[in-house]
């Protein structure tokens, strides 16, 4: 089973004092892993856009990797502290909830774009908010946001029921709003200029559904809790 695709590396395993097995979000093929050899040169690094060949006898098979980069992000690692929580967040969450072998063309794009707005530190977490709100829908579980679940209107929405993922509206939210989750208002209005409040708000909604209906209760990586209290310091 040989095939080439354009892929975005995750992660390296170590396997042996020679080999690796390399983790890379394909564009066609989903998430994939493969044995990939040492090297002297320098290797891609976790966040690079590649070339990926694989080599196996069946597509079940862990086969070989060639990989070869196409785009470098490698200097994102440099970035303020916050980007580089995002960048790691992103890649540990892809490379420990995304099944092998499911095609995800919608998300493997928006991480793409999220890579490159990361260089934009204005525009850079607030992409890596909304990546994760699509993370959640590829993953089987949509957020309902356009409307209010209790009165159908689509004014003044301010919170998400922690249950269904439907959005309320303040006045029905009201009664019971100890138990609901906020709703930053840039998940559903792209020309609001979010907070760092809002982006921490915007994190909590989608990590607990993340937690809750994505990962079957695992934890998420130590570096999004990280981002969350670097946020809550003011970036």
């Amino acid at each position: 089973m040989n095939w080439e695709d354009t892929g975005i590396v995750l992660k390296y395993r170590t396997y042996s004092e020679k080999q690796l097995i390399a983790s890379v979000f394909t564009q066609q093929r989903g998430r994939v892993d493969g044995m990939i050899t040492r090297t002297k040169s320098s290797m891609p690094q976790p966040g690079d856009i590649v070339t990926v060949i694989q080599k196996a006898r069946l597509e079940q098979h862990l086969g070989t990797l060639k990989i070869e980069t196409k785009q470098s992000h490698s200097s994102l690692q440099f970035c303020d502290s916050t980007r580089v929580y995002a960048l790691k967040t992103m890649l540990e969450i892809l490379g420990s909830l995304l099944p092998e072998h499911h095609p995800y063309l919608n998300l493997w794009n928006k991480v793409n774009e999220t890579l490159q707005l990361f260089y934009d530190p204005l525009k850079a977490i607030k992409a890596y908010c909304l990546f994760e709100v699509l993370l959640i829908e590829e993953l089987g579980f949509g957020l309902s946001l356009d409307s209010c679940a209790v009165t159908g209107g689509t004014e003044k929405l301010t919170h998400v029921s922690p249950k269904t993922g439907c959005a309320v509206c303040y006045e029905a939210a009201l009664p019971y709003i100890d138990r609901l989750l906020t709703l930053p208002e840039f998940l559903i209005n792209k020309n609001c200029e979010p907070t760092e409040a809002d982006f921490v708000n915007s994190l909590l909604l989608s990590g607990h559904f993340l937690v809750h209906h994505a990962s079957h209760h695992k934890p998420l990586p130590v570096a999004r809790q990280e981002l969350i209290q670097k946020l809550r310091l003011g970036g």
